[in-house]
C-alpha cells in the first residue's frame, strides 16, 4: 500500500519539473506589469474581442483571448495572498481594477459607435454564468499556474486563456453600458468575477502546495482566518451560479421533452407540426399543425399524454390547425404559409376569428411541401451568390428557380460584368450542378447596372 501511495504521489507530483522559486516569482511579476507593451496589447485585444462578439465570430474572439494580458494580475493576486505580501496584493488589485475599467470603457465606446446593435449569440452566452463556468475557472486556473511554474512552460497558458475567457465578459459588460442593458452588464461582470476569483484561488492553492516563501511571518490563527474567508467568498460566489445552472438544466430538459412529444405525436405521415413554442409564463405549449385534422377528443388525449412528461405536466396544450377551403386565392395561401412558419406571427393566428382559421386547415398540407422546397432553393441561391463572385470575378449575381418539366431541372440566370469564355461557362455550370444536385439550364446575361427591364439572350435577333 505504501509503495502504491508513493508511486501515485510521484505520478502527480508538482515538484519534479518545477522551475526555481526565484524564476517563478519573476514570471509572476512580469505578467503583472501595467505599462508599455502590455497596455497596448490590452486595448487591441479589447477591440478585437468586441468586434468578434459584435460579428458573432468565434475565431476572432479566440484570437483576442490568446493575446489578452488580463490573467497576469489575477495570478499576481493569488501569489500575493500565498506569500502574505499585503502591499503586493493591493498593487495587483489596483492594476487589475484599472485593466477592467479600461476594458469595459473601450468596449462601451466601440458598441456605442458600431451600427450593428443587435445582441449576437456570442454576447448573450456571456450573460448567464453557471456552475460549469465555476468549474472551468477552477480547472483552468489550476492548469495555468501549474504551467507557469514549470521549467518548460509549453502551451498551457494560451489554452487556459481560451478556456477561462476573461476578455469577452468585459466586452459584453461594455455592450450592456452602450445599450443601457442591466442584464448584460451585471451578468457579464458576474462571469468575469467568477473566472477571476477562482483563477486567483487556484493560483493561491498551488503556490501554497509549492511552498512559496512568505513575505512576513503569519501565525496559524491568521492563516486559519484567511482560509475561512476564502471559503466563505467561494460559497457566496458559487451559490448564484448553482441556481443559474439549475434553471439552464430545467430549460434544456423541457426543450428535449417538448421536441420528443412533438415529433412522436405530431410529425406523422398525415400530419406535421410546422412550429411549436413553450410559454413558461402562462404554462402553455403552443403547436401549429398542418395536415390531418386533430379532433377535440384527440387533443384531450394528447393533453393527458403531455402530463406524463415530468417537466411538461403542468403545461396546457394549445393546437392551431388548418382546414381546406375551395376558392382561396394566392394571397390567402401565402398569408397562411407565412403565418404558420413564423413563431412571432402565432399570436395573430390564435386570436383570429374561428371562421378565418377554418379556411386555413388542410390546404396547407397541399402547398407546404412546395413552399418549403422554394425556401430551400432560396437559401441555396443565397449561398451561391456568396461563392460565385469569389470563384468567378466576372460574375455579379445569380437568379433562378425550378422548371416544371418531366425531368427535374433548374433554370439559373448568371449576370456577368463582362463576357465569359466557353470554358468559364462550362466550369460555372459544373459548380451549379454540384450545388443543386440536378441538371441546370444556364443563361448568362450581361449585367445592366441593376435595371429591371433587361431583355437579352442568344436567342433574340437584335
Amino acid at each position: 500500500m505504501e509503495s502504491f501511495k508513493k508511486a501515485f504521489g510521484e505520478l502527480f507530483s508538482l515538484h519534479e519539473d518545477r522551475a526555481s522559486m526565484s524564476e517563478i516569482i519573476e514570471r509572476i511579476h512580469a505578467g503583472g506589469v501595467l505599462k508599455g507593451t502590455n497596455m497596448c496589447i490590452l486595448v487591441l485585444a479589447i477591440l478585437i474581442a468586441s468586434i468578434g462578439l459584435n460579428m458573432n465570430s468565434t475565431a476572432v474572439i479566440i484570437g483576442a483571448m490568446l493575446i489578452s494580458p488580463l490573467m497576469g494580475n489575477i495570478i499576481a493576486l493569488g501569489y500575493g495572498m500565498a506569500a502574505y505580501d499585503t502591499q503586493y496584493v493591493k498593487e495587483s488589485f489596483l492594476k487589475l481594477s484599472f485593466q477592467v475599467f479600461l476594458s469595459v470603457l473601450t468596449s462601451a465606446i466601440y458598441f456605442s459607435l458600431t451600427p450593428i446593435t443587435t445582441a449576437s449569440p456570442e454576447l448573450i452566452a456571456r450573460t448567464a454564468p453557471t456552475i460549469w463556468d465555476v468549474l472551468i475557472a477552477i480547472f483552468g486556473g489550476t492548469a495555468g499556474i501549474i504551467g507557469l511554474t514549470r521549467e518548460e512552460r509549453g502551451n498551457v497558458i494560451p489554452g487556459v486563456a481560451i478556456a477561462t475567457a476573461l476578455m469577452p465578459p468585459l466586452c459584453t459588460a461594455g455592450y450592456g453600458i452602450a445599450t443601457h442593458s442591466t442584464n448584460f452588464l451585471l451578468g457579464a461582470l458576474y462571469l468575469f468575477f467568477i473566472n477571476s476569483f477562482f483563477i486567483c484561488l487556484s493560483a493561491f492553492v498551488v503556490l501554497k502546495i509549492l511552498r512559496v516563501p512568505a513575505k512576513e511571518y503569519v501565525s496559524a490563527e491568521n492563516f486559519r482566518k484567511q482560509r475561512i474567508l476564502l471559503m466563505i467568498l467561494g460559497v457566496l460566489i458559487i451559490l448564484p451560479s448553482l441556481r443559474m445552472a439549475q434553471i439552464s438544466i430545467e430549460e434544456n430538459l423541457e426543450n428535449v421533452q417538448t421536441k420528443n412529444f412533438v415529433e412522436t405525436k405530431f410529425n406523422t405521415q398525415n400530419r406535421q407540426a410546422v412550429s411549436y413554442k413553450l410559454n413558461p409564463q402562462e404554462e402553455i405549449l403552443e403547436i401549429i399543425s398542418i395536415g390531418q385534422v386533430i379532433s377535440d377528443t384527440d387533443v384531450e388525449n394528447l393533453q393527458k399524454e403531455l402530463s406524463e412528461y415530468s417537466y411538461l405536466q403542468n403545461y396546457r396544450l394549445q393546437v392551431v390547425q388548418n382546414e381546406f377551403h375551395e376558392g382561396m386565392d394566392e394571397q390567402a395561401v401565402n398569408e397562411l404559409l407565412q403565418n404558420t412558419l413564423k413563431h412571432e406571427r402565432y399570436v395573430g393566428i390564435r386570436e383570429a376569428e374561428s371562421a378565418e382559421l377554418k379556411k386555413y386547415k388542410s390546404l396547407s398540407q397541399t402547398y407546404y411541401p412546395a413552399y418549403q422546397k422554394s425556401l430551400e432553393y432560396k437559401k441555396s441561391l443565397e449561398k451561391l451568390n456568396e461563392k460565385l463572385p469569389a470563384a468567378f470575378p466576372k460574375v455579379s449575381r445569380a437568379e433562378g428557380g425550378e422548371i416544371l418539366t418531366q425531368d427535374k431541372r433548374f433554370m439559373i440566370i448568371i449576370y456577368v460584368k463582362e463576357p465569359v469564355t466557353a470554358d468559364e461557362a462550362g466550369r460555372i455550370k459544373k459548380l451549379l450542378e454540384s450545388e443543386f444536385e440536378m441538371p441546370i439550364t444556364l443563361n448568362i446575361q450581361r449585367d445592366s447596372d441593376g435595371a429591371n427591364d433587361l431583355i437579352s439572350g442568344n436567342g433574340i435577333i437584335w
